[in-house]
């Protein structure tokens, strides 16, 4: 059967109207052009669809069989158009965002009440996991969009700059590099140290693949030193209160210091700028030729807040 959706939407209206005269005028088309339509259609289907009964068309009892299973493709066709149509205009449907476990508090704190109130009607579903996960889970498409901090292990994702942050050396409040700290201004938040006097000093960071632990790695690097790794965890709640016990030091983005909460029981000391990392949280996905109504608008809440929170007026999707 070779049918297109013209084709059945002309022959409803001649069902409708009752003759090919009436129809070809409703449908601005040359009645013989019309009259040819339905021949052709008979002669597919190998049946006759109309009587003339007293000057009208009357249905035979294929042409019922015809028109009820045309009326159902037709309405079909409506709500697939209503249903692209919500979801280009950010209507209806579902958005999948992955999240790193100590983000998933600021996400769901800062962007998904927002989100929530300006498009009620997106089912917005919050998967937490580790970065490396949510890169592999991005990859496969079982998210559609993921927040996640520099540098991508695995693909050069698109993406819009989120958060930025200068990193921050986290100790007890009972350590012995307080001695050496130095401002360079009044109005700093913290003091300076000069790392490099903690070489085989203890540290406690992240486990191997996460990100946190890639950035302190860095730093080491940058000021030549090599720690003395005596705890690792994924959990920087955990890493917060075994400083805090004097067990070691540990790097951490200075946001995070919001997304903690208390620090009333900590010191934290800024890094010399040859030996900090910028920190850098982004929102990546996919493919960039293709953003859904509902991923832009998610896009659009993100950047408001990265302009509001880091006052950069110069940002690219690349960052």
């Amino acid at each position: 059967m070779n049918l297109n959706i013209r084709e059945i939407e002309y022959i409803l209206t001649i069902m409708g109207e009752g003759s090919i005269t009436k129809a070809s005028q409703k449908l601005f088309i040359a009645q013989p052009s019309l009259s040819q339509v339905l021949k052709r259609v008979e002669n597919e289907l190998g049946v006759t669809l109309f009587t003339r009964v007293k000057n009208r068309l009357k249905l035979t009892p294929e042409g019922e069989v015809f028109i009820d299973a045309g009326q159902r493709i037709m309405k079909v066709i409506d709500e697939l158009e209503q249903n692209f149509s919500g979801l280009s205009t950010a209507q209806s449907g579902r958005l999948v965002v992955g999240v790193p476990y100590l983000l998933g508090t600021l996400i769901a704190t800062d962007i998904i009440p927002v989100y929530r109130e300006r498009f009620p009607q997106i089912e917005l579903q919050l998967v937490e996991s580790s970065s490396t996960e949510l890169e592999q889970l991005l990859m496969d498409g079982a998210i559609d969009i993921s927040v996640m901090p520099l540098p991508f292990k695995f693909n050069d994702f698109p993406y819009h700059l989120f958060l930025k942050s200068r990193m921050v050396l986290l100790t007890s409040r009972d350590n012995e590099i307080a001695e050496g700290a130095y401002r360079k201004a009044p109005g700093d938040r913290f003091p300076y140290i000069d790392i490099t006097q903690l070489n085989n000093a203890p540290f406690i960071i992240g486990h191997p693949g996460q990100r946190i632990r890639t950035i302190n790695e860095a730093i080491f690097k940058k000021a030549r030193i090599t720690p003395n790794i005596v705890m690792t965890s994924r959990n920087q709640e955990t890493i917060k209160r075994m400083v805090a016990n004097g067990i070691g030091y540990t790097f951490i983005p200075e946001h995070y210091l919001e997304i903690f909460g208390s620090f009333d029981y900590l010191d934290c000391y800024y890094l010399e700028p040859e030996v900090d990392y910028q920190w850098k949280v982004v929102t990546a996905y996919y493919d960039e030729t293709h953003l859904p109504t509902a991923m832009q608008n998610f896009l659009d809440i993100m950047d408001e807040y990265y302009r509001t929170h880091f006052a950069d007026p110069v940002f690219s999707d690349r960052g």
